[in-house]
């Protein structure tokens, strides 16, 4: 059973202020793995995958729109976050899953 556990949640740390006021550096989501996003949800994604000179290996944003192909469109809670507006849409295979609460 915790092979199957840890298949289907994951334990990811905020790292910086792009999600401010709603998350801070340190804090920490749990994520369901593989669950398909809705608009307002928290996506933990690859950064690598839309940002190559990114030095964070997972990037945590709100969803804005899914588009009919899977790909998400995210914005940052905070103003000067980097997100769709810089990056372009999210592929569905970079969302590793959705943030269910924080701990």
């Amino acid at each position: 059973m915790t092979g199957w556990l840890r298949r289907r949640w994951r334990l990811i740390t905020v790292r910086g202020n792009s999600m401010r006021p709603a998350l801070h550096d340190g804090d920490r989501l749990i994520v369901r793995v593989g669950r398909a996003p809705a608009v307002g949800d928290l996506v933990v994604f690859r950064a690598g995958d839309v940002v190559p000179q990114a030095d964070v290996t997972w990037m945590v944003k709100r969803v804005q729109r899914v588009e009919p192909d899977g790909s998400v469109t995210v914005r940052g809670d905070a103003a000067d976050s980097q997100d769709s507006r810089h990056f372009g849409a999210v592929p569905r295979g970079s969302v590793l899953g959705v943030a269910r609460r924080r701990r």
